[in-house]
């Protein structure tokens, strides 16, 4: 996490000679710009000599602190930290951006959740899992290839261009932060920054005439809630015991190595071709687009509708020109995540229909081969295969391995798989996981 920088001209001073050391005990000294937004205390003057110099130890101290920049306030960065985790910015005034992104799990969803629940009395559930929010520098803007392939853009279907643009919605949806308005109508949340304690260090990092309205103002939340995921050591930390290992700082075990060996063997995991790991620094996700096909979640309350579903990328809603609206080869498709701390991210795929990780590596291999095993109706009884896709649309599932169910791992392989995977979690995840 970024450390708040608190400085005092004392220690410039105290460094400068060994008699003002003696005289850090008194006298006024400069205050720090807390996370609570104060401001730095003034400087004690010193005493007028006969020649209208200052005398005393205290008086050389503040000519040097004068002389010394300014103590800064925040940075971008912790700007942007404090508004991450506000939960004072919800209509709940419970529920912050970090609610659903947690830190200590990999800045995804908190542990023991389903599907998020927001609203003005956190008991409305939306139709997504909350995915990692970390190791998305590389992330670009929505694109499609010459092929007509898909990548890019930011949540699980990709309608945000940047991590600015993707900012901007929850503040306003009734199943998250739920505040009235809109992004082109910010004021409850505008209103809310205003009174932040942080308010006085945001107004700092800008010229006046550039948050002086309320779209001014949101314009620069998002910014900053960008900036601080951008930029934050803690989002981007490659310190994995796989890291480690690429190093040669580590040594990855038997099983790690066994498991790593099939998830990159095309004729059997297969996992690299959607879960990239190439590099020196290797993300172990290719940005694009895959219909997997999964179970569908029947705890999400739209799913009571029979009719209804979440067809991800074909329903992307973007204005403007869009090649992939109504685009039907698209639907069903959602983003592929990064593997990263994927042990500490449950509940997996985007409408958290699987609770744990070793459901989530059987299911690749065994969709085709025991359909029954994984599609239920609500009461739970065995349906029919791919239950959360039109059959209109089914023709767009990814087929290949590990979904071809030519390779069934062993129970062992599935282990071994499973360690590998704990490797690619960050050295700072370590509050253990809630039994399950």
């Amino acid at each position: 996490m970024q450390r708040f920088l608190v400085r005092s001209f004392f220690q410039a001073t105290c460094l400068s000679s060994a008699l003002l050391l003696a005289a850090c005990g008194g006298g006024g000294g400069a205050g720090s710009n807390s996370a609570e937004g104060s401001t730095p205390g003034a400087v004690g003057a010193g005493k007028t000599g006969p020649s209208g110099g200052t005398t005393g130890v205290m008086d050389s101290a503040a000519a040097l602190a004068a002389a010394l920049p300014a103590t800064p306030g925040l940075s971008p960065v912790d700007v942007g930290s404090l508004l991450f985790k506000d939960k004072n910015l919800s209509a709940s005034r419970q529920m912050a951006c970090a609610s659903c992104h947690a830190e200590t799990f990999g800045h995804a969803d908190a542990p023991g959740t389903l599907l998020p629940l927001g609203g003005a009395a956190l008991n409305l559930a939306g139709m997504r899992s909350s995915p990692t929010v970390r190791y998305q520098n590389e992330g670009h803007a929505f694109r499609l290839d010459a092929k007509g392939e898909a990548s890019g853009g930011f949540t699980w279907d990709g309608r945000a261009d940047s991590r600015k643009e993707q900012a901007r919605d929850p503040f306003f949806v009734a199943e998250e932060m739920g505040l009235p308005g809109s992004p082109h109508e910010p004021s409850a949340v505008t209103q809310l920054v205003r009174q932040a304690s942080y308010f006085p260090d945001l107004q700092a990092l800008y010229a006046p005439g550039e948050i002086d309205s309320d779209l001014k103002l949101f314009e620069k939340i998002a910014e900053l809630l960008e900036i601080y995921q951008r930029d934050d050591a803690d989002y981007n930390l490659f310190d994995s015991k796989y890291d480690q290992s690429l190093a040669g700082l580590a040594t990855l075990t038997a099983p790690e190595s066994r498991g790593l060996a099939i998830m990159a063997d095309p004729k059997r995991g297969n996992c690299m071709s959607c879960h990239t790991a190439t590099g020196s620094k290797p993300l172990f996700t290719n940005f694009g687009y895959a219909a997997l096909g999964v179970p569908r979640n029947h705890a999400a309350p739209k799913n009571v509708d029979a009719n209804f579903y979440d067809l991800g990328l074909c329903s992307r809603a973007k204005s403007g020109p869009d090649p992939v609206r109504d685009a039907h080869k698209y639907c069903g498709q959602f983003k592929t995540p990064t593997l990263r701390n994927v042990e500490r991210t449950a509940p997996y795929f985007h409408n958290a229909s699987v609770a744990s990780l070793e459901d989530a590596v059987r299911f690749h291999f065994e969709r085709d081969a025991a359909p029954a095993k994984w599609f239920k109706t609500r009461t739970g009884a065995a349906d029919q295969s791919y239950n959360d896709l039109p059959v209109r649309y089914r023709g767009n599932l990814a087929r290949q391995r590990p979904f071809s169910g030519d390779y069934q791992p062993s129970d062992g392989d599935i282990a071994d798989i499973l360690a590998f995977l704990k490797t690619l979690n960050d050295a700072d995840q370590t509050t253990p996981l809630p039994p399950r």
